[in-house]
Parts: C-alpha cells; structure tokens; sequence
C-alpha cells in the first residue's frame, strides 16, 4: 500500500520546473504510519535499516508523482541524487541509496533507469538517514 502523498513542508515547493515536463522532488523517509524514519548510519542505523529508509523515500516519491501526475505511465526517470547521513568511516553509500534506485527501475521498467550520485554527508535535516532528490521528465 502506498503512503500518501508528501506535502513539502515550509516554503520548500515540491515541484520546481527545470524544463518544460522535468520536476526534481525530495520527501522525506517517512513509512506508511506516518513515522519518520531518523538516525545516522553506522551509528544507530544499520545499512539495510537505511537501505529501507531510501526505499520508503522512493515509495514517498512515487505517491507524490501519482498526485501531481496521475499516470505514472508518462513518468520517466533521469537522476537521482542521494545524502546519506552516516559515521565517517561508513563508505557503502551506494548500496543505502540502491533502495530508491531498484524501486525505481521495479515500478518504471526501463523509464526508471537513471544516472545518480550518492554521497555521504555528517548530517540531514531532521536527523533522517537518507535524503534523495529525483529528476524526473513528464511524457506527453
């Protein structure tokens, strides 16, 4: 069952257009019952904790895409970019950020297949474990 859709939070907008049909968006890891997913990994996140946290950030981005949108068909994927919050001797970042990623490719098939960054950071907002920020095109 997917979450509802995120609401940006302050003066954050969650749809920016770069072109014409392209909106990058950033929820945070928030899970079906509303909680917020928070810890710095390798600390008191394990990474398939965190890897699960990027996962529920990329189903948080699908809902909000199904708002805005409607049909997810139209829907094609070109980055993701991808902060882990994690110790500094933590270095698998890419496998924390692989949960939005293989999503992506499982819901969009081959319009889910994206470049992507994933760099580890000392700390995010709100103290949540992973933050991704997608760059999507909407096909007419």
């Amino acid at each position: 069952r997917a979450p509802a859709a995120w609401l940006a939070q302050g003066l954050l907008r969650i749809d920016e257009p770069l072109r014409e049909h392209a909106l990058p968006l950033g929820p945070s890891p928030i899970a079906t019952g509303g909680e917020l997913m928070t810890g710095k990994v390798g600390v008191d996140v394990t990474p398939e904790e965190a890897k699960e946290a990027a996962k529920w950030v990329g189903l948080n981005l699908i809902s909000t895409l199904k708002a805005e949108v409607g049909d997810l068909d139209k829907v094609k994927v070109h980055k993701l970019v991808g902060f882990v919050n994690c110790a500094d001797d933590f270095h698998a970042q890419p496998g924390v950020v692989n949960g939005c990623s293989d999503l992506m490719v499982e819901v969009f098939g081959e319009d889910g297949r994206h470049a992507r960054s994933a760099v580890g950071t000392n700390a995010l907002p709100l103290n949540v474990p992973v933050e991704i920020e997608a760059i999507v095109e909407i096909k007419e």
